[in-house]
Parts: C-alpha cells; sequence; structure tokens
C-alpha cells in the first residue's frame, strides 16, 4: 500500500466536487495575498500529487504543478498545457462562502438531537437498528445505534484534517520555519514548551542550560536505554519449583482475572468477558499454562490483575465476588506482593510469546496490546511504544487482507482492538514523536464497536462467572465517548496549532468552532454518563469506611452518586475521571496556542486572546485522575507517564505567564495556581522513582527555584 502525502489526504478528505472550500483553505487567511494569480509563474511547485492534473502531466505520470494557463513542466517541453476541468481559484472564494462552510460544520452537529439518550438501560438490545437517514429526527428505540452512527457521521472525520502518520513524526521540525502562508506550526508536545521561543526568554538560564546538555530527544534516550525488566521469575510460593503454575490454587486465577475484569477491562475494553471465562481461561489450565496464545493470554490478565488488588485495596474496595464492604485481602494476597506486582506472571507470559511471535491474529493482538497496559501502568513508556507497534501490525493484517463482517463478534472485536491500539498509540506518537504504525489510515474503514457480546453467538458462558456491581453498557458508552473525543483533540490539533507574526493566527472562527463541537460532545453524551461544566476535586472523598449505600447501586449504570459518595468501584472511578478530565484537556489544548501568542507577541493579544489564555489556565488545573480518591488509588491511575508529560509542560507554563513581563497576561493566571503546581510536582515525584525520563523532567523544574527542596 502506497504512503499517500498529508497534502494529497487532505485534497481528498475535504475538496472535490462537494462545493465545500477546502479546509487548508479555511485555515490560511493570508492566502488570497499570498498565491500566484492564474496565470502567473511564480507560483510554487507542490510537492503532493495534484487535485487536477494536466494531459501531459497525466499521460507521463508526474507530478503536476497546476499552474495556469501552462503548468512547468508543459512550459519547460515548450507544449500546450490542457486541462480536463478548471478549478476554482481561491480569489473566487469569498468570505461569505468560509462562514458557510463553518455552518454547514456546526449544523451538522446541531442535528444530533441529545432527546435519543435519557433511557440508555432500555437501548441495550437495539443494536441492530440502524438509521439510514442521519439527519432525520431518530427515536429513542435506535438510540444506541444513533450514538455510534453520530461518532462516525458527524463532521468529526470530515470536515478538519485528520491525523496521518507523516504529519506525526518530527513535528517539532518546522517549529520555527513558517510555510507559505506565514504559518508556524507549534508542538502539540507538552515537551516541546521548553523550546518555545517566548519561554526561553522568560525560563532561568541554568534551567535552559540543563536542557541544552541532554538534547531535545532525552526523554527516548533515557527510556530506551533504561535496564530491561529482570528477567527471572518468583515462583508462588517460592519454593513451589519449575512447575509453579500448575499449582495455583483456582481461586487465586479466577481472582486475579476477577479483579482484572473489574479495574482495567473496563476502561480498555481488550478482552471479551464472556469469551475469556468460557475458552480462554480453561484452555490455558487444560495445556497445564504450555506455550500457546491462550497461556499467554491469561498470564498478562493475571499480571494486570495484581495491580488490580492493589487497587481494591489502596481504596478500600472490596474484590469482586466477595460480600463485604470493604477490602479484605485474600488467602492468596502475598501473590501480589514483589518489586514489581504481578511481574512472575508477566515474564512468564515473555517467556512463551518468543515462540509465537510470528502469529497476528486476534489472541496476539489482544496480548499485545495487554502487554502495552501492563508496561504503561509500571511507567515503562518506550515499552510500552513497541507492545502497541507490534499490536498495530496485528490490526493491519487482520483488517487489509481479509474480509472482515463487523456486524458480527469477531469483527466486532477487531474494531475494539483497533481503537483500543490506535488511541493509545496516538498519545505516545504524539508527545513523543516516535514512527507511527500506519495504523490512523483505517480510520474511516473500521467502524466503531458495537460491543456485541459473546452470549449471541450462541454460547453462555457458565465457567468461572464473575459479578460486576455495574453493568458494562456504561463502560461501552465511556469507551465510545472517549473515542470521538480522541478524534476531535487529533482535529484540534491539526486546525488550530499554528502561529504567525502577524498575530492573526489562531483564527476566532476556528476556535469557536472546535469549542462549539466539544461542547456538542459533552452535552449529547448518552445521560448515564453526562457530569456537569463545573468539576469539584471533593467528590472523589475517600471514606474509611464506606457504607453499603456508596458501593451499590438500584440503578447499576444510573449516573454517579453526587459528593460526598465516591464512585461505585475502581473502574468507575477511572472512567468517570477520565471522561471529565479529557473535557479539560481538550478545553487547555483549545487554548495552547494563545499561551504561545502570549509568550511570544503579548503586545498583539486581544480581549478575546485574553479570554482564551484563561481559559485555557483554568482547565490545565486539577485533573480528576489525579484528585479525591485517586490521591491513596495510585495502581489504576491509566497512562501515568501521559500525565506526567503533561504536567512537565503545564508547570513551566504556569511559571512563564507568572513571570511574563506584560502585566495583562500575568492576570490571566487563576486562583489556586500555585497550590496546583506544588500538587503537580508531587504527582512527578512520586512516578520518578519508576520512570528515568519523569525523575530528569523533576530535575529540571527544580531549576524554577533554585534551593527550593
Amino acid at each position: 500500500m502506497s504512503k499517500r502525502s498529508l497534502e494529497e489526504s487532505r485534497s481528498q478528505a475535504f475538496g472535490g466536487d462537494n462545493g465545500l472550500l477546502p479546509i487548508q483553505d479555511l485555515l490560511s487567511p493570508g492566502d488570497e495575498q499570498d498565491s500566484a494569480t492564474p496565470g502567473g509563474a511564480n507560483k510554487k511547485p507542490r510537492n503532493f500529487i495534484a487535485t487536477v492534473a494536466c494531459e501531459t502531466c497525466r499521460l507521463k505520470k508526474t507530478r503536476c504543478d497546476e499552474s495556469r494557463p501552462r503548468c512547468g513542466l508543459c512550459k519547460s517541453l515548450g507544449l500546450e498545457c490542457v486541462y480536463n476541468e478548471r478549478k476554482t481559484s481561491k480569489r473566487d472564494q469569498s468570505l461569505s462562502m468560509i462562514m458557510s462552510t463553518l455552518h454547514r460544520l456546526e449544523t451538522k452537529l446541531e442535528n444530533i438531537p441529545s432527546s435519543i439518550f435519557n433511557d440508555l438501560q432500555s437501548l441495550r438490545g437495539q443494536m441492530h437498528h440502524v438509521t439510514s437517514t442521519p439527519r432525520a429526527q431518530p427515536s429513542p428505540a435506535v438510540g444506541d445505534d444513533v450514538y455510534r452512527s453520530t461518532v462516525t457521521r458527524t463532521p468529526i472525520n470530515n470536515s478538519f484534517t485528520p491525523a496521518h502518520d507523516e504529519d506525526d513524526f518530527d513535528f517539532e521540525e518546522n517549529q520555527t520555519t513558517p510555510d507559505a502562508a506565514g504559518r508556524i506550526a507549534i508542538s502539540f508536545s507538552q515537551h516541546g514548551v521548553i523550546l518555545w521561543p517566548g519561554a526561553r526568554q522568560i525560563l532561568p538560564k541554568q534551567l535552559l542550560a540543563a536542557y541544552e546538555l541532554l538534547g531535545k530527544n532525552y526523554v527516548i534516550e533515557l527510556e530506551s536505554t533504561r535496564p530491561p525488566l529482570p528477567m527471572f521469575t518468583s515462583p508462588f510460593p517460592i519454593h513451589a519449583g519449575e512447575h509453579w503454575l500448575e499449582l495455583l490454587p483456582l481461586a487465586m486465577i479466577k481472582g486475579l482475572a476477577d479483579a482484572f475484569f473489574s479495574v482495567f477491562n473496563p476502561f480498555t475494553p481488550i478482552m471479551d468477558k464472556s469469551y475469556f471465562f468460557s475458552f480462554t481461561l480453561g484452555s490455558a489450565i487444560e495445556s497445564g499454562f504450555g506455550y500457546t496464545m491462550e497461556t499467554c493470554i491469561v498470564l498478562n490478565v493475571m499480571a494486570l490483575g495484581c495491580l488490580a488488588v492493589l487497587a481494591h485495596q489502596e481504596g478500600n474496595y472490596p474484590l469482586p465476588g466477595t460480600q463485604s464492604h470493604r477490602f479484605e485481602p485474600p488467602e492468596w494476597m502475598n501473590v501480589v506482593y514483589e518489586e514489581q506486582a504481578g511481574l512472575r506472571f508477566f515474564n512468564e507470559a515473555r517467556r512463551r510469546i518468543g515462540f509465537l511471535m510470528c502469529d497476528n491474529g486476534l489472541q496476539s493482538c489482544q496480548f499485545y496490546l495487554l502487554s502495552s497496559v501492563y508496561y504503561s501502568q509500571i511507567l515503562r513508556p518506550m515499552d510500552a511504544w513497541a507492545m502497541i507497534h507490534r499490536a498495530a501490525t496485528c490490526c493491519l493484517s487482520m483488517l487489509t487482507n481479509h474480509e472482515v463482517n463487523f456486524d458480527e463478534w469477531e469483527g466486532d472485536m477487531k474494531s475494539r482492538v483497533y481503537w483500543n491500539c490506535l488511541m493509545n498509540e496516538t498519545i505516545l506518537v504524539q508527545e513523543l514523536h516516535l514512527p507511527t504504525s500506519g495504523l490512523s489510515r483505517l480510520e474511516e474503514k473500521v467502524p466503531i464497536p458495537k460491543f456485541i457480546g459473546f452470549e449471541t453467538t450462541g454460547y453462555v458462558s457458565t465457567r468461572y462467572p464473575s459479578s460486576t456491581v455495574v453493568d458494562d453498557s456504561y463502560f461501552q458508552y465511556h469507551f465510545l465517548a472517549q473515542v470521538a473525543h480522541r478524534i476531535i483533540l487529533t482535529r484540534i490539533r491539526h486546525s488550530l496549532y499554528f502561529y504567525s507574526d502577524s498575530g492573526a493566527i489562531p483564527l476566532p472562527a476556528v476556535n469557536a468552532e472546535l469549542h462549539h463541537q466539544l461542547e456538542q460532545w459533552r452535552t449529547n453524551l448518552p445521560s448515564a454518563i453526562q457530569f456537569p461544566d463545573s468539576y469539584h476535586p471533593q467528590s472523589y472523598s475517600t471514606p474509611a469506611d464506606p457504607s453499603p449505600s456508596s458501593v451499590t447501586s438500584p440503578n447499576p449504570i444510573s449516573p454517579l452518586p453526587a459528593a460526598p459518595n465516591r464512585p461505585l468501584s475502581p473502574a468507575v472511578a477511572v472512567t468517570d475521571a477520565m471522561l471529565r478530565g479529557r473535557h479539560m484537556i481538550a478545553q487547555f489544548h483549545i487554548g495552547r496556542p494563545y499561551l504561545y501568542k502570549a509568550l511570544r507577541i503579548p503586545n498583539l493579544l486581544t480581549d478575546d486572546d485574553l479570554e482564551q489564555i484563561k481559559s485555557g489556565l483554568q482547565n490545565a488545573m486539577d485533573w480528576p485522575v489525579t484528585q479525591g480518591i485517586f490521591r491513596k488509588m495510585k495502581s489504576c491511575i491509566p497512562i501515568k507517564f501521559a500525565f506526567c508529560s503533561q504536567f512537565f509542560g503545564q508547570v513551566l507554563l504556569f511559571y512563564c505567564i507568572a513571570h511574563s513581563p506584560s502585566p495583562h497576561v500575568r492576570e490571566t493566571l487563576p486562583a489556586g495556581w500555585e497550590r496546583w503546581t506544588e500538587e503537580m510536582m508531587r504527582f512527578l515525584e512520586d512516578c520518578a522513582g519508576q520512570s528515568p525520563a519523569v525523575a530528569q523532567d523533576l530535575e529540571l523544574l527544580k531549576n524554577l527555584w533554585p534551593g527550593h527542596d
């Protein structure tokens, strides 16, 4: 499969016969002045495949620069230049067309009726209904599918530039080089803040000197050269011998698996619980934990189960299947206590996968994704990226070489692993500028998962039944909502992250549209996962002795209880905090280009710019996943390295704004920002022992306050 250029993809996605102004025109306010007139000889050749090539270039299969009346090739050869179709020039497009385009984007989102989400429980059995007219007023009976079609049919994928592999790699290289429209690309990475010209004028010299000694790729270097995980396995119990896995009590195996499915799988739905307990687990046990893919998967589930048990202990939650209202350690609790919880099982899985590494099926993909989750939880981002890359290879093999029926259980499982893989890859790639797998090219082909239950195929999970306090639908809607949010966040990056010395960028119209669509995403969430505009960290308080009412609910998928009740389970705590947090993260990232502008040309800031800066800084504070119950329940905080990277950049930004020479910029600081800075530093200190890159980030930040311990 040939690799398309970013501009070709933009042209195909947003140009053509749809009558809309190409998105690159919408986002380039200076094009009318900078573009050559039709017939001008000064038009620069484009390094992408032409939308309307002349006949000579088509015959010779060369790239046409589309100059009129003759392209560069025809002019150099002295040939007549013939175009089959004349393309409307940018000069012919009016401001009303631009506003019309924005209005169309808004209209598409406004056609999403909020009334269809009022009764989530009644939608559970309606997945087979698919609306054929997305603009029609749907009935509440088909809300389940309408919500999924909303994610794919709204302008999230076809109104702004989607992510493409070639644009993700080395995004910082062009940070100081303007394009033809005078725009400079702003790095989406929080580690890139230290390279912002405006920030470098404010940051202490000792910090910049320490950074120069490290080099801009120090994070990748430190994480790539750190010692590998210990390669030996500690049997359990210690004197059990070489075949200790075969001697494990069934209650321990089931307990660890239940803990995994009650904590990690709900917000990273890689596995199907029914299939696991009906087939995968039994196959591994019957093989004596031999060298099979089922064994590898079970061992990874048990490794993550150890971390899940610790999360229950930290949050004082009862383990699944127990009758208590608090955490009571099981008889096998000592299995989770080792230098790295779950490592004995993870190492046994690593030992076996060597003989199975060439398999690219669904189970292999699940194994590598489970491995990436484990590496992510123990703060080894480069190892997690390697596993995601391997899982992506499995996805590409499954989805490009075979026909996939996404309306069946197996096909739907493939869409689940695809979206898990893509979302987690995007987070690491955008922060560390690592090479991508090419998985994003299938984004239009792979539908949002329907979460087709394995029971619908005629099998019923009778072995090793598991109990949960919250219905799976709650987590499924969370996952779908976060898939939609990831697409919006990618769109924010590709449409807003530009700067110009003229001060005209970011464009207010684009900013307003992104804010509008983010709010449409929030207000049209299913009622069970709705959250208010404001967030109060105290709503995540952790009572020392939770009452029965705080861990049970008459409606298992009703909205979360209000303060002071805590979340119903560790998984509910994570999914709710991540959804609320993602809304704040998107608001913050919409404001970051204005922070760049404030540090570089504060004299050109408008009143609207200052409001955007205030909003961005306010939404950079008190992220739910670090507050309340998570102050104790740290074993299940997801993507911790990504949060550490975010906090590194945010501490720098708060410092730079606080020390800006402009009083108007300093006045945008929200109340409590110093307290939040201290909390972010404590979070980094907690994680520094697990990651040399985080430890180095912490040392750099200490240069902001010399002599302060």
